[in-house]
């Protein structure tokens, strides 16, 4: 009779041991879920948050209506720099900051920082030619913070922000001049 509370015993221990190793088991999963979720639900939202602003802010592309000369608003119309700045203090100064130096009130949050557009000395990614700066504005720069503003920017609208940021000491001069012939020939993207 004695031997029943040795079983009892090793049985008891055994279910102990069986629920230390599902815990654990239990702890690494959800480790695991969120490890692996958390990147996940982000990319979920990011594309779920395009799709929306999509919705929210629909496409006003020149690029729609046929017969469009896009020479004007590459080579640069007059009050451009000025609607330029306007556009670029309503959409912009989050992380390039009021003066464009990059060090708007999102700034130290973002890494890689923000674009400094008053350092001549700055190294740049993609280029400090217009068309590619009008590039970057259009469809954001991978890797960093910068998002594209094809859908919420008209053509006119990103070109006057190209405009402007030419005007800036960390841009002025620092790029191929926009031939006639280029700008006359350019088209944007197509756009879904």
């Amino acid at each position: 009779m004695e031997s029943q509370p040795v079983e009892r015993q090793a049985a008891t221990d055994g279910k102990e041991l069986h629920m230390t190793n599902k815990r654990t088991l239990e702890f690494f999963f959800l480790a695991a879920l969120l490890g692996i979720g958390a990147p996940v639900a982000t990319l979920i939202g990011v594309a779920h948050g395009e799709k929306q602003a999509v919705i929210a802010y629909p496409h006003t592309e020149t690029a729609r209506i046929p017969n469009v000369d896009y020479k004007d608003i590459v080579m640069g119309m007059p009050g451009d720099e000025e609607k330029g700045h306007a556009l670029f203090q309503t959409n912009c100064v989050a992380c390039h900051g009021p003066a464009a130096d990059g060090q708007g009130p999102a700034a130290t949050a973002l890494k890689p920082a923000p674009r400094n557009f008053i350092d001549p000395q700055e190294k740049w990614t993609h280029g400090r030619n217009l068309p590619d700066i009008y590039h970057t504005i259009s469809n954001g720069s991978p890797g960093t913070a910068m998002v594209g503003f094809s859908a919420s920017l008209s053509v006119q609208d990103r070109w006057a922000i190209v405009h402007y940021l030419a005007s800036l000491p960390g841009v002025k001069g620092q790029y191929l001049s926009m031939e006639e012939a280029i700008a006359a020939a350019w088209r944007p993207e197509k756009t879904p």
